[in-house]
């Protein structure tokens, strides 16, 4: 069902209301904010007691109005999943910062366009130990871990809960892969699949008004996709699969490669060893491999990501930027320059 529009405005092609609409939305939700932090700020030098704060609606002001989802038991397993890889203490702490936009980056496959960041810093070069421990940095920063291997099937199995969503064919958990073992242990077990979240009114209005100029029936199935990171085109989720799908090809033959013994420590050459001992990229990218995705990504989406553009100029200003920008919600300057320094 196509989104309803405002005149003269052109559709994202994302489900969503225009980025013009959801930019008036996030100044909104940041002005609500502040005056959130000076009412808080006004019942401390009072001696008024603010209860409990999660950090997200601060003291009393904005905390009247009840915001509900209901989710399948395959959906509440994977919004864990994305709390659990996040800076949020609780699935409404998150829910409250991704509905109105103010975190565009919280879902998992937002935060998958680092592999998209990531193969336009590097493409064409070969991946020494600094490039592959660049990787397990910014894995660390964004998802909790700096297990190259982790994070590519997390990633892959929130693109394809993303496809099936999409098709209607979103099951159970059993078709998807496996989620790493160590964010399980992060999720736990007993995930109810109904949601209830206090939220100011203004917040509410603001979800709301997304809600009604998108291709949504109503504000439930509007916050469980853009909570999902099921909002986000399905051609950049595509070519991000093909990106995840060649570095874990890429992965592979280096454990095919590497030696046996624990952790493949003995009697192997540079690079089969990776972060921690582990098996890694390092040593196993070269020249041969870009060019394997690069046709691929040509094969599969008519785009080449080293090759002549459509203006006849190398394309990695354009496909490559183009993903990073979209899933992460800015140009890879802006999110680079919001990555800790000591990363």
């Amino acid at each position: 069902m196509p989104g309803r529009l405002m005149a003269g405005v052109v559709d994202s092609g994302t489900g969503l209301a225009h980025r013009w609409l959801r930019q008036r939305g996030l100044f909104a939700e940041l002005r609500a904010l502040e005056g959130s932090e000076r009412a808080l700020e006004r019942s401390r030098e009072a001696g008024e007691d603010t209860g409990d704060s999660t950090g997200d609606d601060v003291g009393k002001v904005g905390r009247g109005e009840v915001l509900s989802i209901r989710l399948s038991r395959v959906q509440a397993v994977l919004l864990a999943e994305a709390v659990a890889c996040s800076r949020y203490r609780s699935r409404s702490a998150y829910l409250r910062a991704v509905a109105t936009g103010r975190d565009r980056r919280g879902p998992i496959l937002a935060k998958a366009g680092v592999l998209f960041l990531w193969a336009r810093t590097h493409f064409g070069e070969p991946i020494r130990l600094e490039e592959q421990e660049e990787l397990g940095r910014l894995g660390q920063f964004l998802f909790g871990t700096e297990d190259v291997g982790e994070m590519l099937a997390l990633i892959r199995r929130h693109l394809r809960a993303a496809r099936l969503a999409a098709s209607g064919r979103l099951g159970g958990a059993e078709s998807l892969p496996p989620a790493p073992e160590r964010v399980q242990q992060r999720v736990g077990s007993g995930l109810s699949t109904e949601v209830s979240t206090r939220v100011c009114r203004e917040r509410k209005r603001l979800i709301r008004e997304n809600a009604a100029y998108s291709a949504y029936s109503g504000m439930s199935g509007f916050v469980r996709h853009v909570a999902l990171g099921w909002d986000r085109n399905g051609e950049i989720l595509a070519r991000c699969a093909a990106i995840a799908e060649w570095m874990e090809g890429c992965l592979k033959g280096c454990r095919e490669k590497s030696p046996k013994g624990p952790q493949g420590t003995q009697g192997g050459s540079r690079g089969q060893v990776g972060l921690k001992g582990q098996v890694g990229l390092e040593g196993h990218v070269g020249s041969e491999d870009w060019e394997r995705l690069d046709g691929e990504t040509h094969r599969r989406f008519g785009v080449y990501l080293s090759g002549p553009g459509a203006s006849g100029r190398a394309d990695v200003e354009g496909a490559l930027r183009r993903g990073a920008r979209h899933l992460l919600g800015a140009a890879p300057e802006t999110f680079s320059s919001r990555v800790p320094a000591e990363l």
